[in-house]
């Protein structure tokens, strides 16, 4: 199949006018009667090749699907990975039959197959091979496999398929779930293309291999079927947008979420549960959520539990030595700002409860009768289980919970996904309008559209662990999971008071900010590592909370397109060697870069990409395209802004209800032009979803040095900002001006 002759043909076909190509679609059922390549189906085209049934369709605007099957007529594979949405939009599409090629033509490009060759290929909209020629399947032992095909000159090199590595370019993983351990079965490749891939099971992942000078990714799908979703895209942006638009949006969260979270294995009773809550209040350590582990519900954890389980377990209720009266404590918790969220395992531990599970079917099959946690393990999996569930959590959520934290469900690939589905059932039922936010140990494509966060498991303490947290958790935003966490101060044990100041700084820059600790160890309290420790975290603390009006708006970026907030660089700087796998300093979103310290050292070296750049704390102006070295106490976190980017800040607040505090504090970085859009709303419902919001869109002009901004939208509620403060850096210094944000307005800053 010469490459250059078939482009040639096809860019001549692309260039026909629409006369001929009307000519051409009319003739399609003689061509198809004289040579029968394929017949038309919805969305695309269908033929055989070998013993396979392959489909081509047009799955979204931005994606298009192959489909292989050895068992008969294919059909894509009816995934929970995927939104309901994918192959029901009515997207733009026409075949392509040129001699021996076949395929679809979308405007997101093109997919072609050589039935004679066994080979398919794809391009971009530009007529650009993005996938050269490669071997369109074969049916292994229990399995299909599918090549990608690669530049054997090239090494492979791609992002987004999780944190099985230690790095962000990566070259084989294997698809899996485990403790804080989430591999999707999804890449991007540089060359401008990302591959969402589907087995006929889902708890049954296809995985991909890639071996030095072969030429090709070989993608192995368990099962008798392959669907590949193939999304022409230049750069990770273009790709996260087109990943969602396959898998789903994320959800806005509640802002709550946004704010500080403690958490704790072993709150010991009531008494310590109120100290450690009015520490925060007297201390004036912001908080917005207190996270509580086995002990909310039951008297001692279950990992002794036998798998016949125990009369008196408690899988549904709340341990009185802490919450005798749960629905008053928790009133009290939110009358100062403070949340709820209870840890839920995937099992049950009462007798009679899994008596009933078993005599039902509703266990993990062939998991059940061993001697492990999965022996009470439930099957989310199944509709009964989950129409049971929902109704179990009703009582609970009567008391006032806000979250839910989700542990050990690794049991199959898929745990998650249903499981939170329960829980959204449930939230639907008894909290109608409110949203679901909950954090799991590990995710799947798909879950971040049902409100759902992860966190990276029972890390250790210690200061290589904080070093690889930001590489595991760019990796998760790019795997299509926005919202990441990891246990601030490692979970297996207790840092130093230098140690813990650093972990608490990198948390004020990560999408979900929560400390966590072992029963074992001393608690990750701030007032427990010394006064200057405290007051380090403190102003850690204060920043993060001046900084929840950006990061909430940056959570609608993500709703809307699929961008993460927390992101590499190399998203940003797509063309610089020097970023392709940095991940020791990040950007949330697009004007924000941070580089923390993460070692012992106070000292670290800094890279500026081109551009120029402001100290965040100094205002200083740097220029870029270089590196400096960086000296930061313990009080100094090292931060940096782009020029041409506007920053809304909010004021130092106690908890995320007492927005907005005070005026809102717009700062903006000149050397460019730069636009950025505030959304509020109420924080807590999904009305949002029906446009009740207020977007404020502020624009500088560089040129004339003057901030506008237009406001839109109708909520109104008291929690929005009306009033605005000014600040614009430059080498001259610090130019302040005053606004109103009822309506629109400009200021003009000399």
């Amino acid at each position: 199949m010469p490459d250059h002759t078939k482009t040639m043909k096809r860019n001549h076909w692309k260039s026909c006018t629409f006369v001929l190509s009307t000519l051409l679609l009319a003739s399609l059922s003689q061509l198809q009667a004289q040579d029968a390549a394929y017949q038309k189906i919805e969305n695309g085209i269908q033929l055989k090749v070998g013993e396979a049934v392959v489909e081509l369709t047009a799955a979204t605007p931005t994606a298009l699907h192959l489909g292989v099957s050895y068992s008969g007529t294919p059909a894509p594979a009816a995934s929970v990975f995927l939104a309901g949405s994918v192959g029901r939009e009515q997207v733009n599409w026409q075949p392509v039959q040129q001699g021996a090629l076949v395929g679809i033509t979308t405007d997101a490009g093109e997919l072609l197959v050589d039935p004679a060759q066994h080979q398919w290929t794809l391009e971009d909209a530009n007529g650009q091979t993005l996938i050269p020629p490669c071997d369109l399947g074969h049916a292994d032992t229990g399995s299909v496999v599918v090549s990608v095909g690669w530049d054997k000159d090239t090494p492979v090199t791609v992002y987004g398929c999780g944190n099985g590595t230690r790095a962000l370019e990566q070259s084989d993983v294997k698809t899996r779930v485990g403790n804080g351990v989430a591999v999707v079965p999804y890449f991007w490749a540089p060359k401008g293309y990302g591959v969402l891939a589907l087995a006929g099971d889902d708890n049954k992942p296809a995985f991909w291999s890639a071996t030095p000078g072969q030429g090709c990714i070989n993608w192995t799908f368990p099962g008798t079927t392959a669907d590949l979703y193939l999304m022409p895209a230049a750069n990770l942006r273009a790709v996260a947008t087109a990943f969602d638009q396959l898998t789903g949006f994320p959800p806005v969260p509640p802002r709550w979420a946004f704010g500080y979270m403690q958490s704790r294995y072993g709150w010991k009773d009531r008494a310590y549960v109120e100290d450690a809550f009015h520490q925060f209040l007297t201390r004036n350590l912001p908080l917005d959520v207190l996270i509580f582990d086995f002990e909310w519900y039951t008297k001692h954890p279950d990992y002794s539990v036998r798998p016949e389980g125990e009369a008196d377990f408690s899988d549904f209720g709340w341990n009185p030595l802490l919450f005798p009266n749960p629905t008053a404590q928790i009133a009290d918790f939110n009358a100062h700002g403070v949340h709820f969220v209870g840890i839920r395992k995937p099992r049950l531990g009462n007798t009679a409860l899994l008596n009933m599970m078993r005599e039902k079917g509703w266990g993990l099959a062939g998991l059940q009768q061993g001697r492990g946690l999965d022996a009470r393990g439930l099957n989310y999996r199944d509709p009964a289980v989950r129409a049971w569930y929902t109704p179990q959590l009703g009582p609970l959520l009567a008391c006032g919970i806000d979250g839910w934290w989700n542990d050990e469900g690794e049991g199959t690939y898929c745990t998650y996904y249903y499981w939170n589905l329960a829980e959204q059932d449930a939230q639907e039922r008894f909290r109608p309008g409110m949203r679901l936010w909950t954090l799991n140990r590990a995710f799947e494509p798909g879950l971040q559209r049902l409100g759902a966060a992860a966190w990276t498991g029972d890390i250790g303490t210690s200061w290589a662990q904080l070093a690889l947290t930001p590489t595991h958790l760019l990796n998760w935003s790019l795997a299509g999971m926005p919202y990441g966490a990891c246990d601030l101060g490692g979970f297996l044990g207790t840092p130093t008071p230098q140690m813990f100041t650093r972990w608490m700084q990198v948390g004020a820059f990560l999408p979900v900010m929560r400390a966590h600790s072992d029963v074992k160890v001393q608690p990750h309290f701030p007032w427990l590592y010394g006064l200057e420790a405290e007051k380090d975290i403190r102003l850690a603390l204060d920043l993060r909370y001046r900084l929840i009006p950006y990061y909430y708006s940056l959570a609608y970026v993500a709703h809307d397109t699929g961008v993460p907030l927390m992101r590499p660089l190399v998203m940003e700087f797509p063309q610089d060697p020097n970023v392709a796998n940095m991940s020791d300093q990040w950007f949330m979103g697009d004007g924000l870069m941070v580089a923390p310290i993460i070692t012992e050292s106070n000292q670290r070296s800094v890279y500026l990409p081109a551009g120029d750049w402001y100290d965040f704390t100094s205002h200083q102006r740097l220029d870029g395209n270089r590196t400096i070295t960086v000296t930061a106490g313990l009080d100094e976190i090292p931060l940096y802004v782009r020029a041409g980017s506007i920053l809304p800040l909010g004021p130092v607040i106690q908890h995320t209800s007492e927005l907005p505090g005070g005026p809102l504090e717009v700062q903006v970085y000149p050397g460019r032009d730069a636009t950025f859009t505030l959304m509020e709303d109420d924080g807590k419902t999904t009305a949002y979803l029906n446009g009740q919001f207020r977007r404020t869109t502020f624009t500088w002009d560089d040129a004339a040095r003057r901030l506008s901004w237009k406001v839109e939208g109708p909520y109104a509620g008291k929690d929005i900002f009306k009033h605005m403060k000014v600040e614009v850096f430059d080498p001259q210094g610090v130019h302040q001006a005053k606004g109103s944000l009822v309506s629109g307005g400009s200021v003009t800053v000399k």
